[in-house]
């Protein structure tokens, strides 16, 4: 009986993590530069997204105060994955943060955990709508 419980939860890779932090661009048409950066930080326990067109300055896109990001819970996580290509869901587990606009998550291959990918689920348009985020920098230290 556990094993069809415990099931779906392999699909599920821990949490985002400190690991995560670093500096994203939006990926474009057929994995194009799109020019659109985002970073994801830690501020006193916090998480934080701040977005920049080109040599723009960073802003917070995390929203407004009352919507923070957290962690998703499991049927989120397997929501967003249902909207990737079956082979992809076969093949990664997922782990995401979110709040009310969108969900930053990390697919990591199931049989290699080093190979991982990252993407933004909008959440804003009634499907969620993944897109795809390329890592630019290493993990930035968090701030206490």
């Amino acid at each position: 009986i556990a094993a069809v419980f415990l099931a779906p939860l392999s699909a599920l890779a821990g949490e985002i993590s400190d690991i995560d932090i670093a500096t994203y661009e939006l990926a474009g048409k057929n994995n194009q530069h799109s020019n659109m950066q985002m970073r994801l930080s830690k501020t006193n326990g916090k998480w934080v997204m701040e977005g920049k067109q080109g040599s723009a300055s960073w802003k917070n896109i995390s929203c407004d105060s009352g919507c923070d990001y957290r962690a998703s819970s499991s049927a989120e996580m397997a929501a967003y994955l249902s909207v990737f290509p079956d082979d992809m869901q076969k093949r990664f587990d997922i782990a995401c943060i979110q709040n009310v606009a969108n969900a930053f998550c990390r697919l990591t291959k199931k049989d290699d955990s080093s190979k991982r990918g990252y993407a933004l689920v909008a959440l804003v348009t009634g499907n969620p709508v993944p897109l795809s985020l390329k890592r630019l920098t290493k993990p930035y230290p968090s701030k206490k």
